[in-house]
């Protein structure tokens, strides 16, 4: 890998990610390790079975909560303060949600905890984008991914095991050391894009925080019709897979009368494909272009969603039917998340911290809906019509992904002719 385009050493600069995707396996695995609890959880506050899934809303409506506001500030006054604050939020909350006393506060630490989420993307990821060229930041970002894929790869099975021997409150006590340590490591090694000059010269500018400047550069990016398609299907390609982990414990523990070891060893096919996939992408980012990229992943993806109702459908509405087609679905998401969001992040001149925001805000909001959509959808207990939810989701990125492809083709031959003229 090439070195960074800023005035850091390599090592710094890796030894700063390897913290960042420790941060991001924290925000991930404090979802998926409670999830195989969240019955146990419902059960100690004598909720209802539907606080399962509406966990798993607030904890992703806290991290889109702060998106609008973390990008215009760490424009202004930099990458690395704003980032520590974020962790030391994720900190706070994530002890608080260990000495929580009733479903409705431990939902509430929950979406505040869930705000540690924001800074992933927003303040992490566009330090990351910023520092390193295209190729070489889709290549690193896979590998960080697949680093945090192991969350909710091995989190299910370690929750599963936790909850056998401890109570679940001792899940986010772990948690909350883990972040301590990764707040330190942050602090230690994060560098600072915003005012560094890069090795052409280009200097990454500070952008004012002024009202007019923050909403003009929103404007702007609402006004990009490309960016909207393309941000807006980057959360519904993502969709689906937030929307199982949070109902697959009903699906499989509750329904289908299996142990809390049997649902997490059925999060394997998912999310061990999805690491497969990101692995596959650092073979093709040696030998085709980011759309080329984006296309065989989504078309991978698309098909897996088709296939979750298709196997129902013809066989029968058993859980396990499912999973075929999520496999497929894991390995196509794998390999188009990263170059979907480059592609999106770099079709407007807005500051990437600003632009970020919107990606992830967008996204994560769609994230949401999408979970709510698929609980609504999953209060007959059929798996049938939750395999058609997942083949709806899949034709409405698609559509959405066409239509990003369209727009943004018309903006460059706009750009062109003007050039030309």
């Amino acid at each position: 890998m090439a070195k960074p385009l800023i005035a850091i050493t390599h090592k710094r600069a890796l030894v700063f990610a390897g913290f960042l995707v420790l941060y991001q396996f924290l925000t991930y695995i404090a979802n998926d390790m409670i999830m195989p609890g969240m019955i146990h959880v419902v059960a100690s506050f004598q909720g209802s079975e539907s606080a399962v899934a509406t966990s798993l809303t607030a904890y992703v409506l806290g991290g889109a909560s702060l998106q609008i506001f973390l990008g215009p500030l760490s424009d202004r006054f930099g990458r690395r303060p704003v980032m520590l604050a974020g962790a030391a939020l994720f900190f706070l909350f994530t002890v608080a949600i260990a000495f929580s006393t009733s479903m409705n506060q431990f939902l509430l630490a929950r979406f505040f905890e869930g705000m540690g989420l924001c800074f992933i993307g927003v303040i992490g990821y566009a330090t990351l984008q910023e520092i390193y060229s295209e190729m070489d930041a889709i290549r690193l970002i896979a590998i960080l991914s697949n680093v945090a894929m192991i969350a909710p790869l091995l989190g299910p099975l370690a929750g599963a095991a936790f909850i056998l021997y401890f109570n679940w409150r001792g899940i986010f006590a772990v948690i909350g050391a883990l972040a301590l340590f990764a707040l330190y490591g942050l602090w230690r090694y994060m560098p600072e894009p915003i005012g560094a000059t890069k090795h052409d010269g280009d200097v990454i500018p500070r952008v004012s925080l002024s009202p007019r400047v923050v909403f003009n550069n929103y404007k702007q990016l609402l006004c990009n019709p490309a960016f909207m398609a393309g941000a807006l299907s980057a959360g519904i390609l993502g969709a689906p897979c937030i929307a199982w982990i949070a109902i697959s414990p009903v699906i499989i523990v509750t329904d289908a009368h299996r142990t809390v070891m049997d649902y997490a060893l059925w999060q394997l096919p998912l999310f061990g494909a999805g690491i497969l996939g990101n692995w596959y992408l650092r073979q093709l980012t040696r030998r085709y272009n980011l759309k080329s990229i984006i296309g065989i992943g989504s078309l991978l993806a698309a098909a897996g969603l088709f296939l979750c109702s298709i196997l129902p459908w013809f066989i029968n509405t058993q859980f396990v039917w499912l999973i075929p087609g999520l496999t497929l679905y894991g390995f196509g998401m794998g390999i188009a998340v990263a170059p979907l969001n480059r592609l999106v992040l770099f079709s407007t001149p807005i500051s990437k911290g600003t632009a970020y925001a919107m990606i992830s805000m967008l996204s994560m909001c769609a994230q949401a809906l999408g979970v709510e959509f698929g609980n609504h959808v999953y209060i007959g207990h059929n798996n049938y019509h939750f395999g058609l939810y997942f083949s709806i989701s899949g034709l409405v990125y698609l559509a959405g992904l066409y239509v990003t492809w369209r727009l943004g083709n018309k903006e460059n031959e706009i750009e062109a002719t003007g050039l030309a003229t």
